[in-house]
């Protein structure tokens, strides 16, 4: 029934929210940061779960305010701290967390030696919440009344170590296809956003979660059936020991990515608004001008038109690329080399567009050939243009110190005929995408410019009790001392900035400064 709600819901919002499958026990960051406080109590009241005891023959263990009830209080921020029920014995305890322990009308605040003093304060909200009004009795790990063992039945040995973490790893992009029936994928080493075309489903696994990103040209039944590819991946990946089969699992379609997805890519917003496929996406990000396919009118996925429109596209590319020799402007070099770079440029787009003008009824190749065909013709068209751009550039750099295009320039540029109607006005950056390093040293050199006055952790933290004001909060680390900061994360800054950005997201999470 939820999932139905859920799936109407969504539809209903043209599938732009991103819906989520999370079983209990693995509620991601993003889920409990909405419920402040959140607990979770045994049992249920919904007609389900009572027919269920019910055909069972089970005990009903839900909570009731005036019964016997133990829970344990973990985590210190927004993104982690939650209470969960648990069986009221001297063995469920750990001296890493508080508990609470309700007994009838009295409620003992259980702290053990390891817990931290702001996971007690929250046990002692939590417990406001449960019994408001009453006055918790504080019981110290060492120090417990016979009360308190006696609701737990008798005094027994407990944990002392604190429960390790979940492993962690980088995320892995996947591709899938089905071969023999049988569900397989095909890792993209080194993603990056660029490698999310609109033509795919790709898979994105961060171990604690999985992503299934559908792209807006993907066809309409396959952007249903998302959540059971989903659940393959997942099926898949288990059967190998590497994930665990109540992973959170969630749908994002393009240009509605949350933060949380984002997050594990160098993300660039001004790509995620471009509209087309991907050939026109990067004919925009090239020229710096949005296109408007003439088929926006109809459906999106209509090919009325299509092998006429790739086959004018082509044309008009080959005359760009293939100048006449009569030409007074020699705007393009006579390099051999360069009409062999433009020759293989044209015959990869070529190859890609004409395979899509296929008749329905002839099979089509894998999915992953076709996106490694288009991502192949994409390249291709961005290194010649790109090439392109950059000795027209330098040329007119000789003539003038302006960086405004001039009259002569554009000129010079209308040997190309513009016959895509794509302006050419906008100046192109002399490289798409930034590496790591440089992205990291920019990003340090921001980080550092912010951190020119310094504050204490203790009020640079989310929940501090007096936090600062009038500070960039995305970015709180930044303004933590140099000695403070290695402290606080173990590294220096360099070495934290120089991290991939979901890492450097995980550690601010842990620290209380996201």
């Amino acid at each position: 029934m939820a999932t139905r709600l859920a799936t109407t819901m969504c539809n209903s919002l043209k599938g732009r929210p991103v819906q989520g499958r999370i079983f209990q026990g693995k509620e991601p960051p993003q889920f409990i940061a909405l419920f402040q406080p959140m607990v979770i109590l045994k049992g249920g009241v919904s007609s389900g779960y009572k027919k269920y005891i019910t055909e069972k023959s089970v005990p009903d263990d839900t909570y009731s305010s005036d019964g016997i009830a133990l829970i344990r209080v973990s985590g210190t921020s927004v993104h982690n701290n939650k209470a969960v029920q648990v069986d009221a014995v001297a063995t469920s305890l750990c001296s890493a967390d508080c508990f609470l322990l309700q007994s009838g009308n009295s409620v003992f605040n259980w702290h053990g030696t390891s817990s931290t003093f702001e996971q007690q304060q929250w046990a002692v909200q939590v417990a406001e919440l449960l019994k408001p009004g009453a006055v918790p009795k504080h019981a110290k790990e060492g120090t417990e009344s016979s009360a308190f063992w006696f609701a737990l039945g008798g005094k027994q040995g407990f944990t002392t170590k604190k429960v390790t973490q979940e492993t962690v790893r980088d995320p892995h992009l996947y591709t899938y296809y089905i071969k023999e029936g049988k569900f397989e994928v095909s890792e993209v080493f080194n993603f990056s956003q660029d490698d999310l075309l609109p033509e795919d489903i790709l898979i994105l696994d961060t171990l604690a979660e999985v992503f299934v990103w559908v792209g807006h040209c993907v066809d309409s039944k396959e952007k249903q059936n998302a959540f059971d590819i989903g659940q393959k991946y997942i099926e898949f990946a288990t059967a190998s020991e590497v994930l665990s089969p109540d992973v959170p699992l969630f749908k994002v379609t393009e240009g509605n990515e949350p933060c949380f997805f984002t997050t594990y890519f160098s993300w660039d917003g001004t790509k995620a608004t471009v509209q087309g496929n991907s050939f026109q996406k990067k004919l925009s990000l090239l020229f710096g001008t949005i296109l408007h396919s003439e088929s926006n009118d109809k459906s999106s996925h209509s090919n009325q038109g299509g092998p006429t429109q790739r086959a004018s596209a082509l044309a008009a590319l080959s005359s760009a690329f293939n100048p006449s020799n009569t030409s007074k402007d020699k705007t393009y070099s006579s390099n051999p080399g360069e009409h062999k770079q433009r020759a293989e440029a044209l015959a990869a787009l070529s190859s890609a567009f004409n395979s899509s003008s296929r008749p329905a009824a002839a099979k089509p190749p894998p999915r992953s050939k076709q996106g490694s065909q288009r991502a192949a013709a994409v390249a291709a068209l961005s290194t010649v243009l790109t090439a392109e751009q950059k000795k027209e550039q330098a040329e007119a750099g000789k003539g003038q110190l302006s960086r405004s295009p001039s009259l002569d320039a554009h000129d010079g540029n209308s040997e190309m005929g513009d016959p895509l109607g794509i302006s050419t006005e906008g100046s192109v950056g002399e490289g798409e995408s930034v590496s790591e390093n440089d992205e990291a040293e920019s990003q340090l050199v921001d980080e550092n410019e912010g951190g020119d006055q310094t504050f204490s952790y203790e009020r640079l933290k989310a929940k501090s009790s007096k936090p600062v004001r009038g500070i960039d909060y995305k970015r709180r680390e930044a303004y933590l001392s140099d000695d403070e900061f290695q402290t606080v994360f173990g590294v220096t800054k360099e070495v934290f900035y120089q991290q991939p950005k979901w890492k450097q997201d995980m550690q601010k999470r842990k620290t209380d400064l996201f």
